[in-house]
């Protein structure tokens, strides 16, 4: 009895600290992962027969409190009665004699026996000097005697043995005892990126779990040792509140900060056991990282795989475009993501920095997507963009990509790729290939408009696929002499379709506008693929020239040809001329449209400007085509400009037809914005809200200022044909002298031409009557043709049959204004667009009827 209270009190006194229970962590050696850990724990002490004791693992972990050593102790029990643990102890020593203080795990310390016929596990942790090694330990089983004088008899000592490693080799396996389950783990790959001040160390790490139940691991804690013992942190999001199932693998992501000096030095990663309440870091599996981490720069055009929240993903850096500015160059380029794994990653929140040759750093931008993720096997591509100093060049540039720091994590370097600058270009009348599609571009020419200038790509996009395809959402932008101007805008389409068949093309447009005052020595344009709203798009490709794209010259007698689908039609030139004004003068012109498709269908939208030998240039309007034409049905158009005196019609000058494609978007035409389209105010077609496509120059002969004819027979304007007969002036009378004004009666037929199905714009007839004396007194009359404006008469078509007309210019003052009454002249004008053009002038005689 009095040896039992004894050996009660010893226990609580000199025991205690010594002896636990249940270990929560211990590793145990698979395959060939760790032969010296075979050796030590193949040392076994016997407990008089009745169980063993051995000493299964041991490791190292630096931290704040230094050099800790953790060690389990297995005791396996043979008896059919249970082992009272306190009836034994353990002492860690150096092999020169020298103790160190073991404790246990707060979980193990009320555990004080070991069943019938079981194994218990006992974690115990030690802090020992920096100069102890593992092979310099051994572990001194004790037993109470109280015959001894000390009352403890030494039952065995198990010795490291001198060499012995715990360390685990890259790539290989190993199994621990985590909470009583087995969970094994091995280093999968290992990376390490740098910059000018630290190493970023990456590793994809395997977890396994081969128990039975569910094991948490929100515990679980890593670091970076070095050989001589220096720590470093080592962070993850992926576990803070994980668990892993009975068999179900796991693959987590490490990362660690180092100082570039460590960065060349044989490294391990540990991995350990928090326990909170004694405020240490308990080790349970040391695993060599490869001799060779560092990670070259991803080589131009090619992938990468790298793991996010456990998942490989395969990455590459597409092509890079520089584009120069005034004071900064603006770089644009794509990463591509495409998650291999079979889960979503959430996110990613990445950052993207673009490194020079000498190491600067420049930031790139990008939308981020709101609650995105990377789906298992869908492609995403971000588009970034960036500006850089005009002096950097992409010789020898790389891509490096960040995770994004976060209140858990700092910012790592993933990956650093080397970019590949564009080297796609080609000239005008080169072809792009782009996925089943070819885009050639035809031409690059530049239009006045009223205050500035417009330059315009004319594209051709082929489908070179088996199937019918939509039209590809492309964009582009222009570079004059090296610098880009304007915006990068959509493609504007000239084909009334939405897809592009096997082997047929589709006609589109891009245009930017540029003051009139650019000279340019080299074009050069861009082909992009939108990506975001208000975000540079995706470089395809730059078709480069020299010089502006001619516009071919030709007679007025040769058709122009609209042969976009859905808009086919033929435009023959009817008349030309300049007429002359008080202040200035007018050029008109008259355009028989033909619609060349199979039924009935709106006119394209026509443009232009007359240009004389002193490049003076005028922009020409033309009246809008309300009417829908049948088919091979004919539309009479005008144009005209008011011209300046200065305009030099002496000499032949220019005038240059084309398509006009509105700058805003027609709602009737969808993608398709060059349907008819007009200024709303009397027919026009600002030109300010349009640019000219697809044009060609007619080179119209000198005429001077365009001459009246001198009959009253066949006088031809807008689509109509006017005679006059009969035609008699006098004073009109009422009573014997009450004189009210002047008169002029005629008889008279108005005929259309019946070819045309519609005549576009509104024409008035204005007849003037001019006396032939020295005061040149002048009367005139206005009508309309067809639908009457406010105050009009309308002057009715005839079908042939003469009508009598009577045109009463009431002015009780007449007789003042005139000397003589004998011969006078009447002129005739076609009224349209507020511009009076001269048709006829012919003498006459006071109060004679013309024959």
């Amino acid at each position: 009895m009095k040896h039992k209270w004894l050996k009660a009190s010893l226990v609580s006194m000199t025991a205690l600290s010594l002896l636990a229970s249940a270990a929560t962590v211990y590793p145990i050696s698979t395959s060939s992962a760790a032969a010296a850990q075979k050796t030590l724990a193949g040392q076994v002490v016997s407990l008089k027969g009745t169980g063993s004791v051995r000493v299964t693992n041991a490791q190292f972990l630096m931290q704040e409190s230094g050099k800790v050593l953790a060690f389990t102790v297995a005791y396996t029990n043979n008896k059919s009665t249970s082992l009272d643990l306190s009836d034994y102890m353990v002492r860690l020593k150096t092999k020169t004699g020298r103790v160190f203080k073991t404790q246990t795990t707060e979980a193990d310390k009320l555990k004080t026996t070991v069943s019938s016929k079981s194994t218990q596990y006992i974690t115990y942790y030690a802090t020992v000097d920096n100069a102890t090694s593992l092979d310099a330990l051994q572990f001194q089983i004790v037993t109470w005697d109280f015959s001894a004088s000390n009352y403890e008899r030494t039952l065995g000592v198990i010795s490291v043995p001198s060499g012995t490693s715990n360390q685990v080799a890259a790539f290989k396996g190993y199994t621990m005892m985590y909470n009583n389950n087995k969970l094994k783990g091995a280093v999968k790959q290992a990376s390490m990126t740098k910059d000018q001040s630290n190493a970023y160390v990456t590793i994809q790490f395997l977890l396994e779990n081969q128990s039975l139940q569910s094991i948490d691991l929100s515990k679980m804690t890593f670091n970076l040792q070095t050989q001589n013992m220096s720590s470093y942190t080592v962070t993850t999001t992926d576990l803070a509140t994980s668990s892993i199932q009975p068999k179900e693998r796991k693959i987590i992501t490490l990362r660690s900060t180092i100082p570039l000096t460590v960065a060349n030095k044989p490294l391990n990663l540990v991995i350990s056991q928090n326990d909170e309440t004694a405020k240490v870091k308990l080790a349970a599996g040391t695993f060599k990282l490869p001799a060779t981490m560092t990670s070259a720069a991803v080589g131009a055009g090619k992938a990468q795989t790298v793991y996010l929240s456990g998942n490989s993903v395969k990455t590459s850096a597409g092509q890079a475009f520089l584009t120069s500015g005034a004071e900064s160059n603006s770089l644009a380029m794509e990463f591509s993501l495409t998650n291999t794994g079979v889960s979503a990653v959430s996110g990613p929140n990445l950052e993207y920095y673009f490194r020079s040759k000498s190491g600067a750093m420049y930031p790139l931008t990008y939308t981020k997507e709101e609650n995105g993720s990377l789906l298992p096997n869908i492609e995403k591509k971000v588009a970034l963009s960036g500006s850089l100093p005009t002096s950097l060049s992409l010789d020898s540039s790389q891509l490096v990509v960040k995770t994004a720091a976060t209140e858990k994590e700092a910012s790592y370097v993933l990956s650093v790729y080397n970019l590949q600058s564009s080297t796609q270009s080609g000239g005008v009348g080169a072809a792009f290939k782009y996925g089943d599609y070819s885009v050639k571009l035809n031409s690059v020419q530049r239009f006045p408009q009223s205050n500035n200038d417009v330059l315009v790509a004319n594209l051709s996009i082929s489908n070179q696929g088996t199937n019918s395809k939509s039209v590809p959402p492309l964009s582009g932008y222009f570079m004059i002499n090296g610098v880009k101007v304007g915006i990068e805008n959509k493609l504007s389409g000239m084909d009334q379709s939405v897809t592009i068949g096997t082997g047929q093309s589709y006609d589109a447009v891009v245009y930017s506008e540029i003051p009139y005052s650019t000279a340019i020595d080299e074009i050069t344009f861009v082909l992009t693929e939108p990506l975001e709203e208000n975000k540079p798009g995706k470089q395809l490709y730059q078709f480069k020239s020299q010089n502006l794209s001619p516009i071919r010259s030709t007679s007025s007698i040769e058709p122009y040809l609209i042969t976009n689908a859905g808009r086919k039609a033929t435009v023959n030139m009817v008349r030309s001329g300049i007429f002359e004004g008080d202040t200035s003068n007018t050029f008109y012109a008259e355009f028989s449209v033909t619609n060349d498709e199979s039924r009935a269908n709106a006119i394209a939208a026509l443009g232009g400007y007359i240009q004389d030998k002193n490049d003076t240039v005028v922009p020409v309007k033309f009246t809008e085509v309300k009417e829908r034409i049948t088919a091979n049905g004919k539309v009479l158009v005008s144009a005209w400009a008011n011209i300046s005196k200065r305009f030099d019609a002496s000499q032949p000058y220019e005038f240059v037809l084309g398509q006009a494609v509105s700058t805003k978007p027609n709602p009737d035409s969808g993608n398709n914005p060059n349907g008819q389209s007009g200024s709303g105010n009397e027919g026009a077609l600002e030109e300010t809200k349009s640019i000219l496509v697809k044009p060609i120059s007619y080179q119209l002969a000198s005429k001077g200022i365009e001459e009246a004819q001198s009959s009253l027979k066949e006088i031809k304007f807008g689509g109509y044909t006017l005679d006059l007969q009969r035609v008699k002036a006098y004073l009109n009378v009422e009573g014997i002298y009450d004189v009210k004004g002047l008169s002029i009666s005629a008889d008279y037929t108005l005929t259309r031409d019946e070819q045309y199905e519609a005549i576009a714009g509104d024409h008035k007839v204005l007849f003037e009557f001019v006396n032939g004396d020295s005061m040149q007194t002048k009367y005139s009359k206005q009508y309309a043709i067809g639908t009457a404006g406010k105050d009009e008469e309308v002057l009715k078509e005839t079908a042939g049959v003469n009508n009598q007309i009577v045109l009463n210019m009431d002015d009780a003052s007449i007789q003042r204004k005139l000397n003589k009454y004998e011969g006078y002249t009447l002129n005739i004008y076609d009224v349209f667009q507020n511009s009076k053009l001269l048709v006829a002038s012919v003498p006459l005689k006071w109060f004679e009827e013309s024959k």
